[in-house]
């Protein structure tokens, strides 16, 4: 499907990728996750060559999407904010659509505005933030690609929204085989969703698995003690994802014997192993905060 080598780009000199390299198949949801500033947006402008990496390729089923602009019909970017779209009325916009994706399906795109109640006559900026999001993937949908672009999909919309908008993507690769590529600030969805994750962190890609694999890793311990030992487990670099009193709730990597040994040596009154999720996986990795 969708086969990214050896990716580079520095923006303003600073650099963003370095040496990215990743295959997504088809009919997957692949969930990329990083900090604030760690290339996520990057990496899909430079799929979709809005903009184009220092070095590296971008395979297409074995094209490269450089020298065949033609190959991005089957691929549609959905950012965070799409300021085209704010003059156009859902109408106007699937006129333009059609030109860009001949596959471009009106029938199934009415069908899904209908569902979803969204108003057909408002210009795109006059929509709630929920519904903006609603109509930008219904768009996506149906220009029918093999592979969508999803930025911060169910960013700024409510519980209600949020529901519809993911049970959309399932629907559609389930039906259709379409793959997705999704970034999202809400871990839960990313857990819910996708066969695989990988993090952006120091420029690159690292733990690309699956996520039932990631999740096996990590260990979660609670424990209780006497005495106040948060210096101390601090001072050895474990994640601690709760203090309540004298109870402490940490998360260590499953094969980390020395850190077990550590916790172990303090002589704690309570001792329980559970299984994690992927925030408190994010957390252990990236420093203890839950939102990023």
């Amino acid at each position: 499907m969708i086969e990214l080598r050896q990716l580079s780009k520095a923006i303003d000199g600073n650099q963003v990728l370095k040496d990215v390299s990743l295959t997504i198949e088809k009919g997957e949801i692949f969930g990329l996750l990083g900090r604030n500033g760690s290339g996520k947006t990057t990496m899909l402008r430079l799929i979709q060559q809005i903009i184009f990496a220092d070095s590296g390729t971008i395979l297409f089923d074995g094209v490269e999407i450089k020298k065949h602009p033609k190959v991005k019909q089957n691929i549609i970017y959905m950012p965070v904010q799409n300021p085209f779209y704010d003059k156009y009325t859902y109408k106007q916009l699937v006129d333009i659509l059609r030109r860009i994706y001949p596959k471009f399906d009106v029938t199934y795109a009415n069908e899904l505005m209908n569902r979803y109640e969204i108003p057909e006559t408002k210009k795109y900026r006059e929509l709630s933030t929920g519904l903006k999001k609603q109509l930008s993937l219904v768009l996506s949908f149906a220009a029918r690609p093999a592979l969508i672009l999803l930025d911060e999909p169910t960013d700024g919309i409510d519980a209600v929204t949020r529901h519809d908008v993911l049970q959309l993507m399932v629907d559609e690769v389930a039906e259709r085989d379409t793959s997705i590529l999704i970034t999202s600030h809400r871990l839960e969805d990313i857990e819910r969703m996708c066969n695989r994750i990988g993090f952006l962190e120091d420029n690159r890609l690292t733990n690309v698995m699956d996520l039932d694999e990631l999740k096996e890793e990590y260990i979660k311990i609670q424990m209780a003690f006497d005495t106040d030992v948060n210096l101390a487990i601090r001072e050895q670099n474990i994640p601690m994802l709760d203090q309540a009193g004298v109870f402490y709730t940490v998360l260590i990597p499953k094969s980390d014997e020395e850190k077990k040994s550590f916790l172990r040596e303090l002589k704690p009154k309570v001792w329980n192993e559970l299984p994690v999720n992927l925030e408190e996986v994010f957390i252990a990795k990236f420093g203890g905060k839950r939102r990023w």
